[in-house]
């Protein structure tokens, strides 16, 4: 039987979550400490709601993550001035080098297959991949409205 390239795709995004599941194994990581290590490196300083936002995972997985570096003292909580509701992340002098050892295997491997794929290409999956996340988003809400 010949799949759709929709099927195609879903099973090569299936594959690549596979891929980082696996390396969170591998490192002994949970995946949204994880993910709140890659954001805050990549980002600096973020709210717990941009955290939810940016990693679609449950509320509850990110404020875990959230204590436990800060029980390890690797994330500083700021109150915004403005607004004493809204409290900002931010890792530590001592969380910026827990991240980066911890993290630094996962950006090697990125860093060796995006050379691999070369510029072009790179460009290319970035753009699509939006592309299609943004027209999925939008036909699900569509339908959900319904």
């Amino acid at each position: 039987m010949e799949l759709s390239e929709t099927e195609k795709l879903n099973f090569a995004i299936i594959r690549g979550s596979k891929a980082y599941e696996e390396w969170d194994r591998q490192q002994g990581m949970p995946n949204y400490l994880t993910i709140i290590l890659y954001e805050l490196l990549m980002r600096q300083k973020l709210t717990q709601k941009d955290l939810v936002s940016l990693s679609d995972l449950p509320k509850q997985s990110i404020n875990k993550g959230i204590h436990r570096l800060l029980e390890q003292n690797y994330l500083e909580l700021t109150i915004d001035p403005d607004d004493n509701r809204v409290k900002y992340c931010q890792l530590t002098a001592s969380g910026k080098k827990y991240a980066k050892e911890k993290m630094a295997s996962l950006f090697e491997i990125e860093k060796e297959v995006a050379q691999k794929m070369g510029s072009k290409k790179m460009k290319q999956l970035v753009a699509l991949n939006e592309e299609w996340s943004d027209t999925f988003w939008k036909f699900l809400r569509k339908k959900g409205e319904k």
